[in-house]
This record gives C-alpha cells, structure tokens and sequence, in this order.
C-alpha cells in the first residue's frame, strides 16, 4: 500500500455493552492501524460507558445527555468529530475480518470516483449471506462485484468528502431507510458506490426480535420518502404501490401506526416533490432490477 490515510470508525451504541466489547475487539485486530474509533453512546445505563474508559482508552467516546436521539442524529454527531479521509459506518453488533480495513482502502486508492466500499455482510449465526435483499439481486450476483446504489449500513466505508459534502444521514429520517438515502446522494454527487464480496463482515443478525410499533412506523413512512425523492417517476410509482401492500402487512398489527405513518408520509409529499433528486445514473438502475 502506497499510503496509509487516516481511517475513522463511528459506532452508535446503547445499552449493549458486551456486543460493543467484541465490535472493539474486533476492531483491534485489524491488519491496518492507522484508524481513530469514535462511539457515539446515546446514555447507556448498563455499564458501557465505565467498559469503554476501562478497556479501550483509544476509543474518542462522545456520551450523548439521554437516549432521545436518532441513529440518523448521533452517527451525524460521530462523521462530524471523524477525521479520517474515509469514514467506517459501523453497528455495534457488528464484527470486521481482520482485514476489512486494509482491502477498502485499496479499493479507494484504485480508483479516484470510488466513494463507498459495500463489503459482503454475513450473518454471524448461520454464516449466510445478509441484507443482500438490498440490491435487488438474485444469488448468483453475491460472488460478484457490481455497482449499486445502495449499502448495509452495518459496515461500510465512504469518503469522508462526501459526507462533508452531503451532510451525512437525513435526521428527518430518525432511523431506517437512511443507508438507502445516502446511497443515493451519494451516486447524484458523481460517485460510485461498489460492492466487493471479499471484504467480510459480520452481524449479529436477531434470530426472533421483530420490529415494534416504532420501527415499523419509521420503516414504513421513510420508505415513501426514499421512492419519492430518489426514485425515477415510473420506479417511484411502482415501488409506492408495493410499499403500501408491503406495509398492510404490519397495519393489521398496529392499525394506528399503519395510519400515523401514511398520514405523515404524505404530510412531507409536497416538500419531496419540490426537492425531488431522482437517481441520474441509469446504468445502475437496471441490473438492480428495481
């Protein structure tokens, strides 16, 4: 490697203590070690904050006032305090192979327009693929690299220019779909976003947590507020109408939030229309399938 550039790594955590410890661990490992790790705790309760002081005093840890705040918000706070020419998005429950740092940042070294590196995520349970459903594609797509214009935001690397330049998360989204947002402005600032299969990861996947009334809400209004805004008018169509029967789904369950999150969806409806940003680059919409 020619040179060795700064790499920070933002983790957003609270309450999860022991899955942090191993996230760090797996961080110390790494083959690559120029790198500053930034936890960002949104007021943990159950000890974290002591461990992190205790046992990883290279840590920059930032202790947010109470537990209120969005993923959206605290990863912000995070990407701002980085200094790193690339920036690692990483969860908590989130384990990199030891060289994960190292093969991204010869990604960005070969090729000047790369702006995020999608590694391969697996699920730490089974071994099997994860979050791959994201890029639309069928089996035969994960051994290959490709373009895209999304990412599994549980670790992933992007060009810290572009966060500057993006402002990093939409806060409006509070927490889901965000990756998707980013992905996108990302491809419309004239980057790439590139998938790389042997750059490993792997996440503590739940085996039987579903998401509540609170995460169903946001998955379901940020969904509208992704196609909206992001998507070619006919895909924005389209995906609407599957995201409305997707969502039914859910509603039986919680009727309330079903209604809450449509409302407020369309609340936003003129606001997106206006600021509409479709994705530009054809070429990679197509294999995506969408």
């Amino acid at each position: 490697m020619t040179k060795c550039p700064l790499v920070s790594i933002v983790i957003v955590n609270w309450n999860r203590k022991d899955d942090l410890k191993e996230c760090l661990e797996s961080i110390r490992k790494q083959t690559y070690t120029n790198i500053e790790i930034i936890v960002v705790d949104n007021h943990s309760t159950d000890g974290t904050i002591e461990m992190i002081r205790k046992e990883f005093p290279e840590v920059k840890l930032i202790v947010m006032p109470d537990s209120s705040y969005g993923a959206c918000e605290t990863f912000n706070i995070g990407f701002a305090n980085a200094t790193g020419e690339y920036v690692v998005i990483m969860d908590n429950d989130a384990l990199l192979e030891k060289d994960w740092i190292e093969k991204s940042v010869k990604e960005f070294e070969n090729d000047e327009a790369l702006g995020c590196v999608a590694g391969r995520v697996l699920n730490y349970y089974t071994k099997e693929d994860w979050g791959f459903w994201l890029y639309g594609l069928d089996d035969a797509w994960k051994d290959k690299e490709f373009y895209t214009t999304v990412f599994v935001g549980c670790s992933t690397i992007i060009r810290k220019e572009i966060i500057n330049k993006t402002g990093g998360y939409p806060t409006d989204y509070f927490l889901y779909w965000n990756e998707a947002a980013l992905g996108a402005e990302i491809v419309n600032a004239g980057y790439k976003i590139k998938y790389v299969p042997n750059i490993i990861a792997h996440h503590k996947v739940s085996q039987t947590q579903r998401p509540g009334k609170k995460g169903y809400y946001y998955g379901v209004r940020n969904g509208y507020w992704y196609y909206w805004k992001y998507y070619p008018s006919g895909l924005a169509l389209k995906h609407t109408l599957i995201h409305l029967i997707k969502s039914c789904y859910g509603g039986v369950k919680h009727p309330f939030t079903f209604i809450k999150a449509h409302l407020d969806a369309i609340k936003k409806l003129p606001t997106i229309i206006k600021n509409r940003e479709p994705i530009r680059n054809k070429k990679i919409l197509k294999p995506l399938k969408l």
